[in-house]
């Protein structure tokens, strides 16, 4: 095309234009003029139904289509909710893009989005489907648009057979009862009249069901019962899909009569919606051997006295007396040696009021470390402790073994819960006991054998 000269196509529909003026017909022109206004594109939102809409159960999976249509075309993609709201359903959004379609209606060129939802009935009665708020569409040729959510979808659904005498009905694809109990359930129990008893329930599920059922705790003959408000979690994998609840129930027994208890199990009946079928989650219950009421030991007394052993009878005692008598001579020679030689070398430890000598505390020390006597194990060393001259008692405290040995008693005799940080062993405690009385001794040996010093 040369400058300064008008296209073929435009001289000719001038032309065309002067003529029909011309001839008085300039009205019917109008229309073929291409900058004239044309009516603005329309918008709407409807739901479908993919499949049967009667007769639906509660687990059937449906197919549910939202779809967007413009009567031009879309300048930008339509941002399609992630879910959507459902009462007694639940929805889960198909992955992938949106379908696009077109039709012809009323003379005029469709064009389409469609994103498609899996429901999930989960109660039985009326169901709704409805969408949150309104959706923002950009049809080409127009203005955006906001279009108003269309009106709720409402099916009825049904029992699945099988599931009539589940009552309330929980319908979900995964539901899991877990329990634990404070103190824990263990052969060497010992529970009497006044003492307390924990119990947690806690219910994994995804159902949407309002009327998940609460445990039934009781009540149980011989107790008083105190069941707290339960706590609620929900957890998400994604923002399309269901939620994972999480439901505590906690009650406390208080343990009032003396003799057999029995906790009751606790049953919880629902409806498996992929497998549809009908289960039952059970959690046992628990047996009690409760005694009566009685004065605890003080865990900071000092142990009392051996019992003294049986006599023997008179022949096996007369039979014994001269091994006695020598025996009882050489061990009085053998102390005093011994007692010599601490005063010697300044390690006889003074006497305390109250206190057994030093070899019955040793005895009583390894027995309470054999035997897992945590409380008598404390006590004893404390006094052994005491007994020792300062400097030789302050080695065995700096001693990193025994530190770590103690440490390990005191956090379990004062743990939160003592059931869980299970039985003490006295085995570290007493291995590093051992270690220190055998380096007291060898350096109590090397003293003596050391020559005196020599003044000139």
């Amino acid at each position: 095309m040369s400058r300064g000269r008008t296209s073929t196509p435009l001289r000719l529909q001038r032309r065309r234009l002067l003529t029909l003026l011309a001839a008085g017909l300039s009205p019917l022109a109008l229309p073929a003029l291409p900058a004239r206004a044309q009516a603005a594109p329309a918008a709407r939102l409807r739901w479908r139904l993919e499949g049967r809409s009667q007769g639906l159960e509660v687990g059937e999976v449906l197919m549910l289509s939202l779809e967007v249509w413009v009567s031009s075309w879309f300048q930008a993609p339509v941002e399609f909710p992630t879910t959507l709201a459902a009462e007694g359903a639940l929805v889960e959004l198909v992955g992938g893009s949106p379908d696009s379609r077109f039709e012809e209606l009323g003379g005029r060129r469709w064009t389409g989005l469609i994103r498609r939802y899996r429901l999930l009935p989960v109660q039985p009665g009326e169901i709704r489907v409805s969408l949150g708020e309104p959706l923002l569409v950009h049809p080409g040729g127009g203005q955006p648009q906001r279009l108003p959510p269309p009106a709720p979808l409402t099916l009825q659904v049904r029992v699945p057979a099988g599931a009539e005498d589940i009552q309330p009905f929980v319908a979900a694809r995964r539901l899991e009862l877990r329990q634990r109990w404070w103190p824990e359930d263990t052969p060497a129990q010992d529970l009497q009249v006044g003492d307390l008893l924990r119990r947690e329930i806690v219910l994994l599920t995804d159902s949407s069901s309002p009327l998940l059922p609460t445990p039934d705790f009781g009540p149980a003959t011989g107790t008083r019962l105190h069941v707290q408000a339960a706590s609620v979690q929900e957890q998400r994998a994604h923002a399309a899909a269901n939620a994972l609840l999480t439901l505590r129930h906690e009650g406390v027994y208080t343990l009032e009569q003396a003799g057999r208890i029995e906790l009751p199990a606790v049953e919880l009946v629902w409806w498996d919606l992929q497998a549809r079928r009908r289960r039952v989650s059970r959690l046992e219950g628990r047996v009690l051997a409760v005694r009566a009421a009685q004065e605890r030991a003080d865990p900071f007394a000092l142990p009392s006295a051996e019992p003294a052993s049986e006599p023997e009878s008179g022949a096996v005692a007369n039979a014994l007396m001269p091994a006695l008598g020598l025996a009882a001579l050489l061990a009085a020679a053998t102390a005093a040696a011994l007692a010599r030689r601490r005063h010697r070398h300044g390690q006889d430890p003074a006497p305390i009021q109250g206190v057994p000598e030093p070899s019955r505390l040793w005895r009583r020390l390894r027995r309470a470390c054999r035997r897992g006597l945590a409380d008598e194990a404390e006590t004893s060393l404390a006094a052994w402790l005491q007994g020792l001259p300062p400097a030789e008692a302050s080695l065995w405290r700096q001693d990193a073994a025994l530190a770590q040995a103690l440490e390990q008693l005191e956090r379990l005799r004062f743990a939160a819960r003592p059931a869980e940080a299970g039985p003490w062993r006295g085995q570290a405690l007493w291995q590093a006991l051992s270690a220190l009385r055998h380096d007291a001794e060898r350096r109590a040996r090397a003293a003596q054998a050391a020559l005196p010093t020599l003044h000139p």
